[in-house]
C-alpha cells in the first residue's frame, strides 16, 4: 500500500521540520501544502530529504490547501497531519490497521479510551461536542471528535468525495469547504455515502511553536454551516 502524507503549513517554519522528521520511513510521499507563508516554511518543508513535494496553494483556508494535497497525492491511503506538530506521526500504523480492516475514512478521537489533548481549551471542547452531537443527530451516527484534523482514508474513497477542486480558481464561489471546516465536510459526505467510518484513539500535543491560524467562532459557524449542507444536498 502506497502512503500519501497530505500537511498543509501556513507560517509553520519553526515546527515543519521537527514535524517531517517524525514520519515513518515507509511512505510513499510526503506532500506539504504552503498556505503563502511569509516566513520560511516552504523553503524548510523543501530541504528536508523525506519531503517529496512542497505546493503553494491557489485559494486561501486549510480546506483549500488539503484538496489541493489530494489532487497532487498519487498513494493508495491517503493521511492528513497537522504541521504544528499537535497530530503525532506515531499514531499512523494504528491508523492503517483500521483501514486494511475494511474502514474506508479513519479519524482520530481524542475522546475515547487513550486519546486525549494537551491543547483543547474548554471552549473549543464545548464547540466540538455541539457540531458532533449536531452531526450524529443529522447522519445518524456515533462520533466522539468531529472537529479534528487527523484522518486517513482510502483512494477509492477519496475520488469518490470531490473534495479536490477547492484550490482552483471555482473555489472562490463556494460557501463551505475551503476552511477549517474541511474535517466535518470529509466525515459528514463519507457518511451520507454509506461508507464505513472507524475512530482510533489519539493524543493531541500542544502546539510547539507559533499561533495557531483557527478562529475558533466563526470557524465553528463554517463547520456547522457545512454539516447542516451535507445533509440537505442530494
Amino acid at each position: 500500500m502506497k502512503i500519501s502524507i497530505i500537511i498543509p503549513a501556513k507560517n509553520e517554519e519553526a515546527n515543519i521540520y521537527r514535524l517531517i522528521s517524525e514520519i515513518p520511513l515507509n511512505v510513499f510521499e510526503v506532500i506539504v501544502i504552503d498556505g503563502n507563508s511569509v516566513d520560511n516554511t516552504y523553503n524548510i518543508a523543501k530541504s528536508h530529504p523525506k519531503c517529496t513535494k512542497v505546493v503553494r496553494q491557489t485559494a486561501k483556508g486549510k480546506g483549500a490547501a488539503l484538496s489541493r494535497g489530494f489532487a497532487e497525492s498519487s498513494g493508495d491511503l491517503i493521511i492528513t497531519l497537522d504541521a504544528d506538530g499537535s497530530t503525532d506521526p506515531k499514531e499512523i500504523p494504528n491508523f492503517i490497521n483500521e483501514i486494511n480492516g475494511g474502514a474506508n475514512l479513519v479519524k482520530g478521537s481524542r475522546k475515547i479510551r487513550n486519546g486525549g489533548s494537551e491543547d483543547l481549551t474548554l471552549f473549543r471542547d464545548l464547540g466540538n461536542l455541539f457540531l458532533t452531537s449536531v452531526a450524529n443527530t443529522l447522519f445518524k451516527t456515533k462520533w466522539t471528535d468531529l472537529a479534528y484534523g487527523y484522518l486517513a482514508m482510502s483512494r477509492e474513497l477519496l475520488d469518490e468525495l470531490k473534495i479536490n477542486k477547492f484550490d482552483d480558481e471555482y473555489s472562490s464561489k463556494l460557501k463551505y469547504g475551503q476552511g477549517f471546516e474541511i474535517e466535518s465536510l470529509i466525515c459528514c459526505r463519507t457518511a451520507k455515502l454509506g461508507h464505513q467510518i472507524k475512530e482510533v484513539a489519539s493524543f493531541e500535543r500542544s502546539r510547539w511553536s507559533g499561533s495557531s491560524n483557527l478562529k475558533s467562532i466563526p470557524d465553528g459557524f463554517r463547520a456547522l454551516f457545512s454539516i447542516i449542507k451535507e445533509r440537505i444536498n442530494n
